[in-house]
């Protein structure tokens, strides 16, 4: 089931940003890269302890702040090893708000 939610609004995530949502008992990272925004789930698969939120920008891919790890933003996909590939989550801007399907 495509089910998008409303998560946050696009003033709430400028540019250049981040924001971590809690959805659905899920911790998901919000990144606005180039006016696109990408959610990517927020705990990296490696360890399953550090945050990807607080992780180093790569492109169009985050950085685990604890071993350097790379997750594509687009696809999930871990540079190291697939059994480490994370989640990616659809979203989409609709006027002002920002809405992500975690069905």
């Amino acid at each position: 089931m495509n089910k998008y939610t409303t998560v946050a609004r696009t003033e709430d995530i400028p540019n250049g940003k981040r924001k971590r949502i809690n959805i659905k008992g899920q911790q998901i990272s919000i990144f606005n890269i180039n006016h696109e925004y990408f959610a990517i789930y927020d705990t990296c698969p490696h360890k399953g302890t550090a945050p990807l939120i607080r992780g180093a920008l790569d492109g169009i891919a985050i950085k685990c702040p604890n071993h350097g790890y790379r997750f594509d933003l687009k696809t999930g996909e871990c540079n190291v090893d697939p059994a480490f590939n994370t989640k990616v989550f659809p979203i989409k801007v609709e006027g002002n708000e920002i809405l992500l399907n975690v069905d």
